[in-house]
């Protein structure tokens, strides 16, 4: 509508324009009529004049014009010479009468205050333009319509609703390409992780080797079957030290403990592994039954390890340990450590068991020195002794469709790694899902 306005706008300036020039050139012409009319009716004034003067000296005297009435019939000189004086009056009262109106023209078209347009009204003179005024006027008419137009959408669009739809009409191109963007740069970023980034990371990755150096040819250790409920037996002097909630009937001398390791204060608190039942055997068949408070769907798997230089287990999925394994970390860095979001694992190493907890169902898996692989989020833990490094999911749908993890855990040794069924859902709440989240990865980096 601003458009129609404004071409409406420039149609009426050039019709306007066209107009006064029509009447500029008309006012011209009539001046040059009018002075050419003056002029000749000067002349024929002038002319008048000396008829008049001239028939009135034919005028009859009294005494010339007495024949004439002593004799009615017959010609009449004196009347004829009579009626020709008025009508030359007539003539040249005419000829002033139409020179005066000539001369009022003259000025009317003279008269700096008046326009042209003026000017030719007064003098009725605008005929010959009627045709251009009347196209201005439906001009002025379509552009008063317009302007009206224009400021009802104005007022609508000053409106909540006019500013709504003026925002879309002017962000909805972008809105669309930042939609199209958020759509297809996660499904983009994880084809080029899939197939350029893990590549790489594969072949220049070092995998792990925790025990190092530190192995020892008599290190043992051994797993009992995953329970929903498992029954501790602890001989003369053995300690169990356990979650306080999963500790169900116990037999026997039964205490509390604030922390597992007061040498690692930290690691213990974070773990979980803080207001423990410490449960010490009499020599008298003393028992402990532990099951999950929380969660039917947890299992409890018991680990037995004698001399060994290190199992790896995520002190979240420990419920209880029994005896006092030396509770170590091991630092790693590098490619591999990006990879999987992971720098620092955590080891109970020596003589000692575990207690630990798993969703689903707990598994101890030899890899038999084939390559293993398994998701990050399922594996609990694994013998120190299993080198571990990082492949690439072989199966890439599922990994596009966010089914599987793009980055899994390979297991290279003769030794047991240990995973769980499932992994835990999490709060629903989306603040706590974003507090979890953030939690979980710091967790994940400093090995929890």
């Amino acid at each position: 509508m601003a458009q129609r306005r404004a071409g409406l706008e420039a149609e009426l300036e050039e019709l306007d324009g066209a107009y006064a020039e029509a009447q500029s050139r008309a006012t011209e012409s009539l001046k040059d009529e009018i002075a050419t009319e003056i002029a000749e009716g000067q002349q024929q004034v002038s002319e008048q004049q000396s008829v008049v003067q001239g028939r009135q000296d034919e005028i009859c005297t009294t005494l010339e014009s007495v024949p004439e009435k002593l004799s009615p019939i017959g010609p009449n000189p004196c009347e004829d010479a009579k009626r020709a004086l008025e009508a030359a009056d007539d003539a040249l009262a005419t000829f002033e009468r139409t020179l005066t109106e000539a001369e009022d023209d003259a000025a009317v078209l003279g008269d700096p205050d008046l326009t042209n347009e003026q000017k030719l009204e007064r003098l009725g003179e605008d005929g010959g333009l009627a045709p251009e005024r009347r196209e201005i006027d439906n001009t002025e008419s379509e552009l008063a319509q317009a302007k009206a137009e224009e400021r009802s959408l104005q007022e609508a669009q000053g409106s909540w609703s006019g500013r709504v739809v003026n925002l879309w009409a002017r962000s909805w191109t972008w809105l669309v390409w930042a939609a199209l963007l958020l759509v297809l740069a996660p499904g983009f970023l994880r084809t080029v992780s899939y197939f350029a980034l893990m590549p790489l990371v594969k072949r220049a990755h070092s995998p792990i080797h925790l025990a190092s150096g530190s192995e020892n040819e008599a290190a043992s250790l051994r797993t009992t079957a995953a329970h929903r409920t498992l029954t501790v037996r602890l001989d003369d002097g053995e300690v169990l030290s356990a979650r306080s909630e999963h500790v169900r009937p116990v037999q026997g001398m039964i205490r509390s403990r604030l922390l597992y390791d007061w040498s690692s204060p930290f690691i213990s608190f974070a773990a979980g592994l803080y207001g423990l039942s410490r449960i010490t055997g009499d020599g008298d068949a003393t028992t402990a039954t532990l099951a999950t408070p929380d969660d039917p769907n947890a299992y409890l798997m018991r680990i037995d390890f004698r001399d060994h230089p290190g199992l790896v287990m995520r002190p979240r999925h420990v419920v209880g340990v029994i005896g006092s394994p030396d509770l170590e970390t091991r630092w790693r860095w590098g490619i591999q450590s990006l990879a999987t979001w992971q720098v620092r694992y955590i080891m109970f190493a020596g003589t000692g068991s575990l207690i630990v907890q798993g969703r689903g169902d707990v598994v101890a898996t030899n890899p038999d020195g084939r390559s293993t692989r398994m998701e990050q989020n399922l594996v609990m833990g694994f013998d120190s002794r299993l080198v571990v490094g990082v492949n690439r999911t072989e199966v890439f749908w599922p990994y596009l469709w966010r089914r599987t993890p793009l980055v899994d855990d390979e297991f290279v040794g003769s030794h047991p790694l240990f995973w769980q069924k499932s992994s835990e859902d999490g709060p629903s709440n989306p603040i706590a899902k974003v507090f979890d989240a953030f939690y979980s990865a710091f967790g994940k980096v400093l090995g929890f």
